[in-house]
């Protein structure tokens, strides 16, 4: 299989862990983060970034980033955003939890990235609430709430406006991690690379 995305790898133990799991091997290209100043991210179709990623130096990036994304390129994000480098993101804002039910999600629009996966295998990881999201980004005008706290605020978006490529925002762990996942949680990585794909090969050619 041609590897057409990228996974800007943090350094970290966790995220090496991630790509190393063949759903994710046999199909995305692993460079350095800070490989990103000299990449040529007009070869893959969609990148993915950590929430382990050094956001400073990602700031320092953003032109390069935008660049891509005006090119119909794809960015997933999870993580906690502190520094704004992602067009239309704002800031990660913690929840407010007094009770564990408190991080129960639901999946407000149909998605590929969620067809089939049941919000309780989000909420809970092996009987514990919190992995999928403990907290969320306020969504750009115009963005698509996928995945949101049954208290209403978002925890998965996918931007189409802000750029003229597509930006989805977790704000959770990273979602590469769910390829170990049990139940229909299971179902999450490869349909992401599969949505990625598509929507990648479809933003490009929509520019021609």
């Amino acid at each position: 299989m041609v590897r057409d995305l990228l996974f800007l790898h943090p350094g970290a133990l966790f995220a090496d862990r991630h790509v190393r799991h063949p759903l994710v091997a046999d199909q995305v290209e692993v460079y350095d983060l800070y490989d990103v100043a000299t990449l040529d991210l007009g070869r893959f179709l969609g990148v993915i970034v950590s929430g382990l990623s050094d956001q400073d130096f990602l700031w320092t990036q953003r032109a390069r980033i935008r660049a891509f994304l005006e090119a119909g390129g794809v960015l997933v994000f999870s993580g906690h955003l502190y520094r704004l480098w992602i067009p239309g993101a704002g800031p990660f804002v913690p929840k407010v939890v007094r009770t564990f039910r408190d991080y129960e999600l639901e999946v407000v629009r149909p998605h590929p990235v969620f067809e089939g996966v049941a919000a309780e295998d989000l909420t809970y990881r092996r009987g514990v609430a919190g992995f999928f999201a403990r907290g969320h980004h306020p969504p750009p005008k115009g963005a698509q709430v996928v995945v949101a706290f049954r208290s209403g605020e978002p925890v998965v978006y996918v931007d189409r406006q802000s750029t003229a490529g597509t930006i989805l925002v977790h704000s959770g762990n990273d979602l590469l991690g769910y390829a170990v996942a049990e139940g229909t949680a299971a179902r999450l990585v490869p349909q992401l690379l599969a949505w990625m794909r598509t929507e990648g090969a479809r933003n490009r050619a929509a520019r021609r």
